[in-house]
């Protein structure tokens, strides 16, 4: 290949460029017995060099090939016991799966500042690096491309360079330029790039992405893990407005995003682009949109993964995949039949990071089930014994699966237990309350919803009251706690409005009756203040079934307010909801048991109009109301 430089003089780099070009046939001992390599990665990948200088080149003796994100399907692991080469990898891809499952490749479980670390000290010496760089500008600059990585580190420690010049590599801004006097071989080879195009998501990896998308809010900076579930979850933020990237890699759904206009062309303080990463893994379709892109900075790993960076974006939500989580919080991936992508990498520091970034998150997602569904993917304990825990019980945040989301951070193990029964499969769920009362992780007399009781998420939507937006939805299991903090916020006479009796306190025993519906013939909407630093019920309605004769059934109504959140229409708001519930589940008439002096509540029936009768009968109006 002759490489043309702009201009009219020959630069000055030029005859050096031309003495390090060579063949890889003239190569084959730059790789010396007992040495070791680094490969450059992901799409990255010098396949001609990989080919010719280390799966065909049979004078390999005991050589350590070390590599990030190996996406090539290889043809050779090295002969036995690695007699001739053996692969240390940090990351695990479908493709590699079987040789690191059958103990033919080494897997080495490190995050991306440990592996940083590792190389830039020394801790492994590198003797020979196969990088891939596109044509040397007219100063005698190539650049990184899709694959910036660690490479710098790796160049600047190795005793030796080998650079693969490729006409496919596309120039990307950023910290990506090597000068031709930093490499000490030039092999020149056009040859497409690794291309590693999306993977379709199954309906519940959809379900999932699309509760993740909840939980991301306008002007966000994301970090998006590898994997099905974290691209589904961008599939749903098209919507969403001045998002940005801050992430190891990108993929063709953060193109798919950025092309739909909701990324931001620049970073906050505009000193970088709105996308920053260090490895681009998908399509050719990545790789034209990067190339050239001002919108993208391609830079070092240790810039990316940098808790200084991360902590100082504003909404910085990491979004990570998991194996299987146990019932404490903690995460893990694992190597088997089931596995996909397998590796530590970022995800702990992202995660573990993102949650103390001003209105961070950590999101860990997963199926509820394996893909056959025959094993849940929420357990008592982990079932794999060469599972490997990434996010740990102090760590965790968000955690979603395709029955919807919770927060676990602040949460004891008893909360946490029941509330991730709460997002597990319905068919695995009373197993897992089973072995949660086993291991004294929740009450003895812990109760569920009847099983086949799906949570009635289309009840759930965000509604002003004053100048405040809330969140009205079902109740859950796991909203025992707020609703006793509800109870113990009301006055005396307020509690006794609403049980008409004296009641100074509400145990367990009471509060889980009132957290425990089946959401077809009972049910109860709760109106949440998420603006605090905890979750916060300041209001709560139920109904349930009184009676039931013929044509004619009758549900009770009663509700709970916070005294902080009275006489702003709160009440009368639950009680119309209730009544559109009450008339979707089939009931006639609705009925309330008023106390005389109950102003409040009598007002709020008077407000609906006519079909409305009171009678009194020891201090006590017996309200009904006909709303079918």
């Amino acid at each position: 290949m002759n490489v043309k430089i702009p201009g009219e003089c020959p630069a000055m780099w030029r005859t050096e460029y031309e003495e390090k070009t060579t063949t890889v046939s003239d190569l084959k001992g730059v790789v010396s017995p007992g040495s070791c390599v680094y490969v450059e990665s992901g799409c990255g990948e010098p396949q001609h060099l990989v080919k010719h200088l280390i799966l065909e080149n049979t004078k390999l003796c005991d050589v350590q090939v070390y590599t990030s994100v190996p996406l090539s399907t290889y043809s050779d692991f090295g002969g036995d016991y690695g007699s001739r080469f053996r692969i240390q990898s940090f990351f695990i891809s479908p493709n590699m799966t079987s040789a690191f499952a059958d103990g033919r490749a080494d897997h080495l479980p490190m995050s991306s500042l440990g592996k940083y670390k590792l190389f830039s000290e020394g801790y492994i010496t590198i003797n020979t690096a196969l990088i891939q760089l596109s044509p040397p500008d007219a100063k005698g600059f190539m650049s990184l491309g899709v694959t910036v990585d660690i490479m710098r580190s790796i160049i600047e420690k190795a005793d030796v360079v080998v650079a693969q010049i490729n006409r496919y590599m596309p120039v990307t801004g950023g910290d990506t330029l090597v000068h031709v006097r930093d490499v000490d071989h030039i092999v020149e080879l056009d040859e497409p790039l690794v291309s590693y195009p999306l993977l379709e998501p199954d309906p519940e990896v959809m379900q999932v992405g699309e509760h993740i998308s909840r939980l991301i809010e306008d002007g966000a900076t994301l970090q998006i893990g590898f994997g099905r579930i974290p691209d589904a979850a961008l599939i749903f933020l098209k919507g969403k407005k001045d998002l940005r990237i801050h992430s190891e890699i990108i993929t063709d759904s953060v193109v798919d995003l950025a092309v739909s206009g909701a990324v931001s062309r620049s970073s906050a303080d505009c000193r970088e682009g709105g996308i920053t990463a260090s490895l681009c893994i998908g399509s050719e379709r990545v790789f034209g949109f990067v190339s050239g892109n001002q919108q993208v900075e391609m830079r070092s790993l240790s810039d990316i993964i940098s808790p200084g960076t991360i902590l100082s974006r504003e909404k910085f939500t990491a979004i990570n995949g998991a194996i299987e989580i146990d019932l404490t919080g903690q995460s893990c991936v694992g190597m088997g039949d089931q596995m996909g992508y397998f590796g530590a990498l970022g995800h702990a520091v992202f995660n573990r990071t993102a949650m103390f970034s001003p209105g961070g998150k950590g999101i860990i997602a997963l199926r509820s089930t394996s893909r056959d569904g025959s094993l849940s993917r929420i357990v008592p304990e982990f079932t794999d014994r060469k599972i490997g825990i990434v996010t740990t019980q102090s760590d965790v945040n968000y955690v979603v699966t395709e029955y919807g989301s919770v927060n676990l951070f602040g949460k004891s193990i008893r909360e946490r237990a029941l509330a991730l029964i709460t997002i597990a499969h319905p068919r695995f769920r009373q197993w897992l309350l089973d072995e949660a009362k086993r291991m004294n992780y929740v009450y003895e007399d812990q109760v569920l919803p009847p099983e086949g009781a799906g949570y009635p998420g289309s009840y759930e939507s965000l509604c002003r009251f004053g100048d405040k937006g809330l969140l009205v939805r079902p109740v859950k299991v796991t909203d025992e706690r707020a609703v006793q903090n509800l109870f113990y916020a009301m006055s005396k006479d307020d509690r006794f409005h609403r049980f008409l009796m004296h009641v100074s306190s509400l145990h367990h025993k009471q509060a889980q009756d009132l957290v425990t519906v089946d959401y077809t013939s009972s049910m109860a909407l709760v109106i949440q203040n998420g603006q605090g630093r905890q979750d916060e019920i300041v209001a709560v309605a139920h109904i349930a079934p009184e009676e039931s004769r013929g044509a004619r059934k009758v549900c009770e109504f009663a509700a709970m307010v916070d005294p902080l959140w009275q006489n702003q229409g709160i009440g009368t708001f639950l009680l119309r909801r209730m009544i559109a519930v009450g008339r979707e589940m089939g009931y006639s008439h609705m009925r309330a048991y008023v106390w005389e002096d109950n102003r409040q509540m009598l007002k709020a029936f008077e407000k609906l109009g006519c079909g409305m009768t009171q009678e009194l009968d020891c201090h006590v109006y017996r309200v009904s109301l006909a709303i079918d």
